[in-house]
């Protein structure tokens, strides 16, 4: 058993991460921490590329965003279920790679492999910490796990900095050039008709970021209170 992780995004497909994430892990990573994605689905099933281009473009990614692991679980790419067997499948893999904290989808959005791979994922956590449930491993449970919320109109209960990684995640987004590179027609995959699509994360991360008075950011919700010892601390500005 590696090193344990200090965070694991858990996402649907390759790219997931890089787009709603990418800032996040690169920041993570250039800060010592061990990040990594799990992709639970190869991307056989989408309109552009396959999953041995997709492939080799999650890896080239890994490397810009400087991930510990990536690792891909091999669930059908547009039927990903909710089903106890693969809830268990990601349990297991939460047990090997130990994360401290979990990014996942927001439950809800347009895609339901999204949809299902968020519930799947907070299942998954919780089930890796019984202790009878997959002999033979041992029991580990993600203390937070956080929402990304990225292109939805959800709550937002906390904004990360990725100013100084900004640019590291548009360099991983990039290296998607099967999915990325023009392939934009109004509506395909943003929903205001923008044609570039890293004008429009440019756009989005720029507008995140200044709520809470940096020049990007990347959203998540959470469904609990975070605690906070020192109130001086606490960045931002009410007014």
């Amino acid at each position: 058993m590696g090193e344990p992780l200090h965070v694991l995004a858990i996402t649907a497909h390759p790219d997931d991460a890089e787009l709603l994430m990418g800032g996040t892990l690169a920041r993570e990573a250039a800060e010592g921490r061990r990040a990594g994605v799990l992709d639970l689905a190869a991307g056989e099933s989408g309109t552009r590329g396959d999953a041995r281009a997709r492939a080799r473009e999650a890896e080239e990614a890994a490397a810009i965003l400087g991930l510990a692991a990536r690792e891909n679980l091999g669930l059908p790419d547009a039927r990903i279920e909710r089903s106890i067997e693969n809830r268990l499948r990601i349990a297991e893999r939460i047990r090997a790679l130990r994360p401290e904290v979990l990014l996942i989808h927001h439950a809800g959005g347009r895609n339901p492999d999204h949809h299902a791979a968020s519930l799947l994922a907070r299942e998954a956590a919780y089930t890796a910490g019984l202790a009878r449930i997959l002999p033979g491993t041992a029991p580990h449970r993600p203390r937070k796990i956080l929402e990304a919320v990225s292109f939805l109109d959800a709550p937002i209960r906390l904004v990360v900095d990725i100013t100084p990684v900004f640019e590291t995640k548009l360099r991983a987004l990039r290296a998607f050039a099967s999915q990325f590179e023009g392939a934009f027609e109004a509506g395909d995959i943003l929903s205001n008709g923008a044609d570039d699509l890293f004008e429009q994360v440019t756009f989005r991360n720029r507008a995140y970021g200044s709520l809470v008075q940096v020049p990007f950011g990347e959203p998540y919700f959470m469904h609990e209170p975070f605690l906070a010892t020192d109130l001086l601390a606490l960045r931002g500005r009410s007014l």
